[in-house]
């Protein structure tokens, strides 16, 4: 059943991507009680460089942690850019992210998880620390996230 899931939302992000023609992608590492693997993938829906906020959709698969549920999970992001350099050569944003998460661990089940967080992207390097809180379990922790991918700032990349 669980299989069945990843692959229907696999099927929705990627028929988003070609749809909205922009996708934010992250691979790295997460801590979160313990080092995991952490793949993201996010599609802006405004992608507008005159806003400083946009709204995305996506995926974020984390390796199993028997400390903290873990898995894929089905996102929707919020953010306000606060800072993109008057170079446009970094950003630094403020936002949260809420999902179901599809959790692969024997010792948790499936459930809500809300994240506020701060996110930096220079270059291709991603920082994102922010507390993932678990509604079910009416607990959370903090969290760091680095990782090689962005994409936040194509927003001003412009060809002619």
């Amino acid at each position: 059943m669980r299989k069945v899931f990843v692959k229907i939302a696999l099927i929705f992000v990627f028929s988003l991507t070609t749809s909205l023609h922009a996708q934010v992608f992250s691979l790295g590492g997460k801590y979160d009680k313990k080092a995991m693997f952490q793949a993201a993938l996010n599609v802006p829906v405004l992608f507008d460089n005159d806003k400083p906020y946009d709204v995305a959709f996506g995926l974020d698969y984390t390796t199993p942690n028997k400390n903290m549920p873990s898995g894929l999970q089905l996102q929707v992001t919020g953010m306000y850019f606060l800072d993109e350099g008057s170079s446009k050569s970094h950003l630094i944003s403020a936002g949260i992210t809420g999902g179901y998460l599809l959790d692969f661990n024997k010792e948790f089940s499936n459930q809500f998880r809300l994240s506020p967080h701060v996110y930096a992207e220079f270059g291709l390097l991603t920082v994102k620390a922010g507390y993932d809180y678990l509604l079910p379990l009416q607990q959370g922790t903090p969290f760091v996230s680095v990782g090689l991918g962005g994409g936040y700032l194509f927003r001003h990349f412009k060809i002619m």
